[in-house]
């Protein structure tokens, strides 16, 4: 108990690095730092997010700036309108006039700052969602694996199932903004690399269930055996039963002989 309390004790205490370590490369890990709660898990998120957000700002801002479809003497807030007007498909012209008007004569610091915290909540909102559907999957993968797990556990664990997912989003919008190249169908890797990472959890959870099964009946059976050995009655050999045997053959004939003389005796008598 003690030993499950240190464990538990040195998860709670562990960094964000080693937490993200373990979300990638040990699934095993997984339900210690689920047992953590929803709030160590969502805090985890919270500060993934954050960091690819700043990264993903990072990307877009460097691109805007050295993309030589803008004219080199703009502002940094013209390129910006312009690159959300292209991607956008804004053609109607009031909305352009507004986005125009709002954006080109902000200040670089505050466009950034705006563009990162749009980023953030975007990213923050659009993954929990898809969160929240890996662990409707994680749901029906405890029922064909009859496992039964606690819905909080699955969703701290859909969390973590899900880091690599993130890096490699994040590693594949820098790759599709910089460059042409895409990758058809990328979404739908982008969830099954989380789902494998979170049925390969439950799997192992559910082995190590069976396991701690097979060794509690090995246990039960040992107690068993020395327990029967404890209060069994010991056997005498065969010989000493051979013996008593005769004994008793011995006695019954003597007292046959004793009977029989003393019915004669009482004949004679009378």
């Amino acid at each position: 108990m003690e030993s499950n309390e240190k464990i538990r004790q040195q998860f709670f205490k562990m960094n964000f690095l080693k937490k993200l370590w373990y979300s990638i490369s040990k699934f095993e890990r997984y339900p210690e730092m689920a047992s953590l709660g929803v709030k160590k898990s969502i805090l985890y998120f919270t500060e993934l997010i954050l960091i690819v957000s700043i990264v993903f700002t990072s990307i877009y801002v460097y691109n805007i700036q050295t993309n030589s479809e803008f004219e080199q003497d703009k502002s940094f807030s013209q390129k910006v309108v312009e690159d959300l007007i292209k991607k956008n498909n804004l053609e109607n012209e009031k909305i352009n006039e507004m986005v125009k008007d709002y954006l080109q004569n902000e200040k670089t610091e505050i466009l950034i700052f705006s563009i990162g915290f749009a980023i953030f909540i975007s990213l923050f909102l659009a993954t929990l969602i898809d969160v929240f559907t890996l662990s409707v999957f994680g749901i029906l993968t405890c029922i064909f694996a009859r496992i039964k797990m606690n819905y909080k556990a699955l969703f701290n664990m859909s969390i973590y199932a899900f880091t690599l997912s993130i890096l490699l989003r994040t590693i594949y919008f820098a790759i599709t903004t910089l460059t042409t190249f895409e990758i058809k169908y990328f979404e739908i890797m982008y969830i099954a690399i989380a789902y494998i990472s979170l049925a390969a959890a439950i799997f192992i959870i559910k082995s190590n269930v069976i396991k701690q099964h097979i060794e509690l009946m090995r246990i039960i059976e040992e107690s068993k055996d020395k327990i029967e050995e404890t209060f069994s009655i010991p056997k005498k050999p065969k010989d000493e039963d051979k013996e008593d045997n005769d004994e008793k053959k011995d006695e019954d004939k003597n007292n046959n002989e004793r009977d029989k003389s003393t019915t004669e005796g009482q004949g004679s008598n009378a």
